[in-house]
């Protein structure tokens, strides 16, 4: 298991394109990130800035957000959200030109706070064709598309709340698609009463990308009540080979 390290939440505390410097000097050699742009066609100077920052830094991107729609508005992904079917596709055009520049391959694409007024099932079935489009899109180089359970505190309208959630969809929408699974992410599983060392146990078959941070708090591990070695335990036990990212709050 490799370890990565979280540029937008780490390192939140400098601008944007100094944070790849700050993470080699603490001694990181790879990285991920937050789409730190406000939409999902950013100017293509700032998205260039960003990635030669990364390059000058020396440092591996392995690991990117797509375009979340408006996270001020409390919005937390496309995928599900009714109408937003162009801007879905560019966010995934979006992160297929991060790998033609930085050879990153895995892909953070949530599904979206939506509305209760949405019937579940249309939700559901919309975000899966969406989901297997852009799989398609990515599998040519290599992509891999994660799906994220989020705390229910700020995301009272995230279909998503466990690993368990995120496995019934990809069997019940998704089966055999090769290239999307489970990022199991500790401070969201435990804000929401899972014990993140059974579900790194129980869903090993999904499971794609991992994403330390304690809980409460969001803290580095230490800081809460996670007992991240059991996690990594079970992880070993269950043969998991992937990165671990440190996603805490820095």
């Amino acid at each position: 298991m490799s370890r990565v390290v979280n540029l937008s939440t780490v390192f939140r505390g400098l601008p944007r394109d100094e944070r790849p410097a700050a993470a080699a000097a603490a001694g990181w050699t790879r990285v991920e990130s937050w789409w730190e742009f406000a939409s999902a066609t950013p100017d293509q100077d700032d998205l260039a800035r960003f990635l030669s920052a990364i390059e000058e830094a020396g440092v591996e991107l392995v690991a990117i957000n797509a375009h979340g729609g408006d996270r001020d508005a409390g919005e937390r992904g496309l995928a599900g959200l009714l109408g937003r079917e162009e801007e879905f596709r560019a966010s995934i055009e979006g992160i297929a030109s991060v790998h033609a520049r930085t050879g990153a391959r895995s892909f953070n694409v949530t599904i979206g706070n939506v509305s209760p007024q949405v019937d579940r099932e249309q939700l559901l079935a919309l975000a899966a064709a969406r989901y297997r489009w852009a799989c398609e899109r990515v599998r040519s180089f290599g992509g891999t598309l994660l799906l994220e359970p989020l705390t229910a505190d700020g995301n009272p309208d995230y279909p998503f709340r466990t690993g368990y959630d995120v496995a019934e969809f990809l069997e019940e929408r998704l089966a055999g698609v090769p290239n999307i699974g489970l990022l199991l992410d500790t401070y969201h599983l435990a804000s929401n009463g899972v014990d993140p060392a059974a579900a790194a146990r129980d869903l090993a078959p999904i499971i794609r990308h991992v994403q330390f941070a304690d809980a409460p708090g969001r803290g580095a591990p230490g800081t809460g009540d996670i007992d991240f070695p059991a996690v990594e335990r079970a992880l070993a036990e269950a043969g998991y080979t992937g990165d671990i990212a440190h996603e805490h709050l820095g």
